[in-house]
């Protein structure tokens, strides 16, 4: 459910800020676009914590 969550709101999020960046550039709003970006970064954004995970045993402090 966790990574549902995570793209929904890449998704929505993703829309928005393309929606202002174009509007800031004065260019038009890609829809497409916009959606395979957040969708990517949604992916990256999932996947990098997961490798970065600390996999290692700690040793107790005797």
């Amino acid at each position: 459910m966790r990574y549902v969550a995570v793209l929904f709101w890449a998704i929505v999020l993703g829309q928005v800020a393309g929606f202002i960046g174009g509007a800031l550039n004065q260019q038009t709003y890609n829809f497409q676009m916009t959606l395979i970006v957040s969708i990517v970064f949604a992916i990256i954004f999932t996947i990098v914590p997961l490798i970065l995970k600390d996999n290692t045993k700690k040793k107790d402090a005797n």
